[in-house]
């Protein structure tokens, strides 16, 4: 901001971010979008719990449509030959209309034309019933040079296929299926694959990071990006496009398991003038890239990618030219700027608040002054020189620097192989020893198509299997859980029951990295009675997934019962006869703003720590616990809570994770009319100063103050459903405090003042810059009491305009 005729403090304001995840969202678990049972209101208050005595069949049950197209589908066959033919045999003679509908192998989950392979397809009656094949054609999507080198045709390096099943393989009539089955592949590697992963440090700065392989030498980093004049970060045809006319390119060979030097000059992607100046971070980041291990001359397939693409807006690259601060000369504290505009490696630009090192300057009675500066959210540093600078100017400008947000939440960690190891068999059955790559020891899988019916025979026999199994009880009630699936209300049962091994043998659909890490992440995100959720890997053979919890079964459940009673108690205290939905949430809102605080220890230590754990009495804080019974917490813990309570009244509700200006973040939405808007329980007035910040907002406010949602919290296909396009129940526009010209600024703010207001907070929807509004505010200030010019403060966030008067005493 500019200084005018008078010099106006920044008031001190926290937008507390604190959840979320550095790792790029897992893809669409469904080849077609459905609406969600959690998309509708539940009207189910007094549901007793949950039967303790159902097994996984019965579950199963309770969700079953249409029992005719429910089918157990095929379950995932891994380290397939690089020319394995698979062969489908069906009941029935499919016919003609079933040419080139039947079968297709695709590259990503979804499943959807545009991630199809070249494949080589062939029909034939066998007995008058259809025998579909499919095989590679080509040299298959990101062959390496050795593979390229052998001359046959295979189906590449990616890491995972899918195989797209359309048509019911045992009706006795040509029958499509409603839901295609999606059978998950792998080809047999060289070297087990490593589990790449991007690492995005607190000050914005990506590191590519994979697990040690095994007996591995060395890794290589592949990269592949579009070249472009303007800077720009533009999407590639990854997975979801089949990887079409895509070959990346080696571009480093390490011993280690991370990689930044995107740049080969040893600086990590800055860019080092020296050491008090970085001009530039995550510079030549861009595109996807992949890691393989190295083992003499082998070598495995590709790892998963990194999309630089889809992570553009949480990484920075530099000052825009135009703004750019560094070595400039001011006149004195009350002109330096307060934000800048900074590039990320996309292009787009967002206004970051500047902290000055206000520790650092050694004053002196004469000539340019320097005062070292940093962007806040990254690692661009530099200085200015200031002609004029006291004591009590660095003593203001310390008062107000903004904390800003920081990133809190300590995320659950996926030790689970994305690919599974080149010894897990393809046929997992029970003789099973795990030494064989295609099967059992002895009895070993012949190629083609004997290969698809032993699969379709043992995924029968193991899910009858797994249907046998029981399913634990709860006291929990039942709208309380959220699931919109039988695999949904399995993991979120054996979660909130604390269960730290849970067989999923009766869950082909769930035996894949990517369709887990999705439905897990929902079901966590979405039940607020899971505590303290830490970790968790799935293994291949078993066909069990593995939990750590922060605290025993019987510890959590204690808590479960503390948080039970709590939100029965604050419910009886704020709910009142005769509330409409509308009244209920804003009650829940408030009470939160006025019953809870923010747990900055908590977010310290984690920060301490890089967010990788945080110490054991920091824990409730990351949960539902600890804004509910101790009154103190992050922002999932605030969501989570929120959720818990709207339950409790009927208020549809969800958490939303994501990140704000670039901060990881939880928060919520909820259900009115048919929009799904955000609230954010976390920024409140206590929080941070500006009361309702996002309260019944649209998804273009919440981007306007830079909220950017992920995909972590929700089935990624189902993502469409919960957008909000309508303002008409936000906050700002139903009490009047949103204002479309500098004129109508001028009048709202002059009118609240009269009225007695300290704190007047407005939304600006007119295009004006920070001087014509500080120019508005002053000339309002002067007017209505000339004596509060010089204590008055104005911040800007997005089209939010606060004005504190007496701000210096807030600080």
């Amino acid at each position: 901001m500019k200084q005018l005729a008078v010099i106006m403090l920044i008031m001190c304001m926290v937008l507390t971010g604190c959840m979320g995840s550095s790792k790029e969202a897992s893809p669409e678990p469904s080849a077609t979008p459905q609406a969600s049972a959690s998309a509708e209101p539940k009207n189910t208050a007094g549901n007793p719990p949950p039967d303790a005595s159902q097994t996984v069949y019965d579950l199963k049950q309770k969700y079953d449509d249409d029992e005719e197209d429910s089918n157990p589908g095929i379950m995932p066959m891994y380290n397939v030959e690089q020319d394995m033919e698979f062969v489908f045999r069906f009941n029935t003679d499919l016919g003609s209309d079933a040419i080139g509908k039947t079968l297709s192998v695709h590259t990503d989950i979804k499943a959807l034309p545009e991630s199809k392979v070249a494949t080589l397809e062939d029909s034939q009656l066998v007995d008058g019933k259809s025998v579909y094949s499919i095989k590679p054609l080509g040299f298959g999507v990101l062959p390496s040079d050795s593979l390229r080198a052998t001359g046959e045709s295979s189906w590449g390096n990616a890491p995972v296929y899918y195989i797209r099943l359309n048509y019911d393989l045992d009706a006795s009539k040509p029958t499509p299926l409603k839901q295609p089955v999606i059978i998950p592949f792998t080809v047999k590697s060289d070297l087990p694959v490593p589990n790449l992963q991007a690492d995005i440090s607190p000050d914005g700065r990506l590191t590519l990071v994979w697990n040690e392989v095994p007996g591995a030498e060395s890794y290589n980093i592949y990269s592949a990006s579009h070249i472009t004049m303007e800077n720009t970060n533009e999407p590639l045809s990854g997975a979801e496009q089949g990887y079409a006319d895509q070959r990346p390119l080696k571009i480093a060979t390490v011993q280690g398991n991370a990689y930044n030097d995107f740049m080969k000059d040893g600086r990590g992607a800055l860019g080092i003038v020296d050491e008090t100046i970085t001009s530039i971070q995550n510079n030549n980041v861009q595109g996807e890239y992949y890691i393989t291990a190295v083992q003499g001359d082998k070598e495995s397939s590709f790892s998963a990618s990194v999309d630089t693409v889809a992570l553009s807006k949480r990484l920075p690259r530099t000052v825009a030219s135009e703004d750019n601060i560094n070595l400039k000369l001011f006149k004195n504290a009350g002109v330096l700027p307060k934000t800048v505009p900074v590039e990320y490696i996309d292009g787009s630009k967002a206004s970051i608040p500047v902290i000055y090192d206000t520790g650092a300057v050694t004053l002196k009675p004469s000539g340019p002054i320097d005062l070292p500066y940093s962007i806040q959210g990254t690692a661009l540093k530099g200085y200015v020189q200031v002609s004029l600078l006291t004591e009590a100017d660095l003593k203001s400008l310390a008062a107000a620097q903004s904390k800003g947000a920081t990133q809190g939440y300590v995320e659950p960690q996926n030790s689970t192989d994305y690919v599974p190891a080149p010894d897990v068999p393809t046929i997992i059955d029970d003789n099973n020893s795990g030494s064989g790559a295609t099967g059992t020891p002895g009895d070993p899988v012949e190629p083609g198509e004997n290969l698809i019916d032993q699969q379709k025979e043992n995924t029968k026999n193991k899910v009858e299997e797994g249907n046998k199994q029981a399913v634990p009880g709860t006291t929990i009630r039942a709208d309380l859980i959220h699931a919109d699936s039988a695999l949904e209300e399995y993991l979120a049962l054996t979660l909130i029951n604390g269960e730290t091994e849970i067989s999923l043998q009766a869950f082909p659909e769930a035996q894949n990295a990517r369709t887990l890490s999705d439905v897990i992440q929902k079901v966590v995100y979405q039940n607020p009675l899971i505590l303290g959720f830490r970790g968790y890997g799935y293994d291949y053979e078993k066909l069990t997934l593995f939990v750590k919890f922060d605290d025993s079964a019987e510890s959590m459940r204690a808590k479960q019962k503390e948080i039970l009673a709590e939100a029965d108690k604050v419910i009886a205290a704020i709910i009142k006869d005769g509330m409409s939905a509308d009244d209920k949430q804003m009650a829940i809102y408030n009470y939160l703003n006025d019953n809870t605080t923010y747990d900055d220890a908590a977010l310290e230590n984690a920060k301490e720590q890089d967010f990788k754990e945080v110490d054991a009495k920091f824990n409730d804080s990351f949960n539902t616990y600890g804004i509910l019974v101790k009154k103190i917490g992050v922002c999932m813990s605030y969501a989570h809570t929120f959720q818990l309570l709207s339950d409790l009244v009927q208020v549809p509700s969800m958490v939303v994770t994501g990140t704000m200006s670039g901060v990881s973040h939880a928060w919520n939405k909820v259900k009115i009319g048919d929009e799904w808007v955000n609230v954010d329980p976390t920024n409140n007035a206590t929080n941070t100063g500006l009361p309702y910040l996002l309260y019944n907002s649209n998804d273009a406010t919440a981007t306007d103050v830079e909220y950017v949602m992920d995909k972590a919290y929700w089935l990624d296909h189902e993502l469409p459903l919960f957008k909000a396009t309508s303002n008409a129940y936000d906050y700002y526009v139903t009490q009047g405090l949103e204002v479309d010209s500098l004129e109508d600024y001028k009048n709202k703010l002059a009118g609240l003042l009269k009225q007695g207001e300290t704190l007047v907070v407005l939304r600006v929807l007119a295009d004006s810059d920070s001087s014509e509004l500080m120019q508005k505010t002053a000339e309002v200030i002067k007017q209505y009491d000339a004596s509060k010019l010089d204590s008055a403060g104005m911040v800007e966030l997005g089209s939010y305009v606060a004005v504190q008067l007496d701000a210096a005493a807030q600080q």
